[in-house]
């Protein structure tokens, strides 16, 4: 099944910026293509994407039935659902899906301008760079795609989440002689075998942490257990999260803001260190490592300052540092009030 048109949800570049927000290390699994598109899966779906100046377009390339598909917060559609000649379901439910993803509810603008009054960095910054959205993750991706981030760099993290897909994940469809899978889900990773199979195929140490903390997860309820970590308090959520085999603070962090909406939520590793002791706390010695108290207490300033959606505006702070993303190639935006190696998990390398 496939959507052979594009087809589009009103979206302004000002609101969404693919490039940042789809390639700055949140996900993995998308690539920029010519002519500016962006082809990726999210969910059981392949998503070729681009952007007018007043829409965001997309075209559905291939699907598969959607059984367990995140904690979702629009409703799964039942068995039988009616949809198309061209699509299982109906065009409004994958708008709702897009929707979701870049939590297009979310007025941009005004979280700019709050955070512009909020501090001088952020105003120099947002003043020229635009539309940066923290994605709204399936938490089981999410999780496991940061795992593989771990002392690695964005192309490799990358290349281990496809091989994932491609021996545990379903099948979605070929598109131009490449298959493309769904990611597994959190059962397919618990099986016994899996950390000596990760391990002949060049994942390493980390091996064991994807089968300990699969096992872990679906001891806990699974997706049921995401959804609990959701409604708790952000602290409860994150000391929860780090109960896993591998995961320390950092991926903790990067769960709790990219899939459980805890907004507050600031992963710190190296880059984020520098950007706080250069213009937030400017006494952090340099040169160190992050350690926890220094990792408490730069999350604690920027949450601080920018309150409830820190995380947010870290990840604007973030994205706009990055080299592929210097102010010189952004489009110029006006406030009146308000892949390469450089990636969430760190500017080369990171840690758990």
């Amino acid at each position: 099944m496939f959507l052979k048109m594009w087809r589009e949800v009103p979206c302004t570049r000002l609101q969404l910026q693919l490039k940042a927000t789809l390639t700055g290390g949140q996900s993995f699994r998308w690539k920029i293509l010519e002519n500016d598109e962006y082809l990726g899966v999210m969910g059981n779906i392949l998503w070729l994407l681009r952007q007018t100046d007043t829409h965001l377009q997309y075209k559905i390339l291939g699907e598969s039935p959607y059984t367990n598909f995140q904690r979702m917060k629009i409703p799964q559609p039942p068995e039988g659902f009616p949809g198309s000649k061209d699509l299982l379901y109906p065009v409004e439910y994958y708008e709702d899906l897009l929707a979701m993803y870049f939590r297009l509810d979310v007025d941009l603008d005004a979280l700019y301008e709050n955070w512009c009054k909020a501090h001088n960095h952020f105003k120099t910054t947002a003043s020229h760079f635009h539309g940066i959205r923290v994605l709204n993750q399936d938490p089981v991706e999410n999780l496991f795609s940061f795992i593989c981030s771990q002392n690695n760099h964005i192309s490799r993290i990358s290349s281990m989440v496809e091989k994932l897909c491609t021996k545990y994940g379903k099948k979605i469809c070929d598109y131009e002689g490449s298959a493309f899978h769904a990611f597994p889900d959190v059962e397919s990773l618990a099986q016994k075998n899996i950390e000596s199979d990760l391990r002949s195929n060049g994942f390493g140490y980390r091996a064991k942490y994807f089968q300990k903390s699969a096992q872990q997860i679906v001891q806990k309820g699974g997706l049921i257990w995401f959804g609990k970590l959701e409604k708790m308090d952000y602290k409860d959520a994150r000391a929860e999260l780090m109960s896993l085999t591998g995961i320390g603070p950092k991926v903790a962090d990067c769960i709790c803001l990219m899939s459980l909406n805890h907004l507050e939520a600031i992963p710190v590793d190296t880059h984020v260190y520098q950007i706080a002791g250069a213009h937030y706390l400017k006494k952090l010695p340099k040169n160190k490592s992050v350690t926890a108290k220094i990792y408490l207490e730069i999350g604690d300033e920027f949450r601080r300052i920018y309150g409830q959606e820190a995380g947010w505006a870290q990840t604007v702070l973030f994205c706009s540092d990055l080299r592929q993303f210097k102010p010189e190639n952004a489009q110029k935006r006006k406030i009146t009030s308000k892949n390469d190696e450089d990636s969430l998990p760190k500017s080369s390398k990171s840690s758990s």
